[in-house]
């Protein structure tokens, strides 16, 4: 984090003084505090045969309230530039940060170095503007929905494959079906297929709430949900820069890196850092 307004500029929780010092300037140029959001590609081990990877959560929630805090006690700057490297996470928790910088930055500039998927994706949108160069990529926010069973799975997947075995039995009667479609007809839960509308219907809602205060039209907005939450093949699928540029009818607001030289490779210094830490050692 860092200090955007004094002479003598602050640069918080950051300890090597090289990449301090360019961050400084940065933010001392831009009049903007800078923040970084890591997920780190090396997991914590929770157990002898399980290793736990680093994601959106309640306590990211928590950490980024106390960041926000510790800006505002410094300054009342408007402009924030924001670093992402996640994975993805809890869509509720990337919503409630989302929203939290939102609230308090009217001017935002998205980094993506490298990945910013699901959750990710979703605090991506933030951004008045999306930074992203030739290995970034953000991904669809189909969401997850965990079935009965206790299963995670896409909740466009539910509804496709429900869609799927419905057409199969239009004009069949089921004593007729072959057993492995019957056995797929008998596993449908009616609450999991509900379920899974609900959440796609909600995760469109939050995208265009967050897309109109990051300075979308109207026009723009439910083109770019419906696209980002049912358009896309898989829940991997990438987006990289070309493809968010097309996305909806008008594309992402998303600009190449080589707009800002400076401020893009001290971003993937900072993120260099950190990206191959383990989860413990952050």
């Amino acid at each position: 984090m860092v200090n955007p307004l004094k002479k003598i500029i602050d640069v918080k929780e950051e300890t090597d003084s090289d990449i301090a010092k360019t961050l400084a300037e940065i933010s001392e140029k831009n009049s903007a505090a800078l923040l970084t959001l890591i997920a780190p590609y090396v997991g914590r081990k929770v157990t002898p045969s399980k290793i736990s990877g680093a994601s959106m959560g309640i306590s990211e929630e928590f950490a980024v309230e106390s960041a926000i805090d510790e800006i505002r006690s410094l300054t009342d700057c408007k402009n924030l530039f924001l670093l992402i490297n996640s994975p993805g996470g809890s869509m509720i928790s990337s919503y409630k940060v989302a929203r939290a910088l939102r609230s308090v930055f009217s001017n935002i500039r998205v980094f993506v170095p490298h990945i910013a998927a699901s959750g990710g994706t979703l605090i991506a949108l933030t951004g008045n503007e999306i930074v992203m160069g030739i290995m970034s990529h953000l991904s669809p926010l189909d969401p997850q929905t965990e079935l009965k069973s206790g299963k995670l799975v896409s909740s466009r997947s539910v509804i496709e494959a429900h869609a799927f075995v419905t057409d199969f039995f239009k004009d069949k009667e089921v004593e007729d079906a072959p057993y492995t479609y019957k056995v797929l007809a008998e596993k449908f839960d009616a609450v999991d297929i509900q379920d899974a509308f609900a959440w796609m219907s909600l995760m469109e809602e939050y995208i265009v709430e967050i897309l109109k205060d990051s300075g979308y039209s109207e026009d723009e907005c439910q083109p770019l949900a419906e696209e980002l939450v049912r358009g896309f093949k898989t829940h991997a699928d990438v987006i990289n820069i070309d493809r968010a540029l097309e996305c909806g009818n008008k594309g992402l607001h998303v600009v190449p890196a080589s707009k800002y030289p400076m401020e893009w490779k001290a971003f993937r210094d900072w993120l260099g850092k950190y990206m191959l830490k383990s989860t413990t050692d952050m």
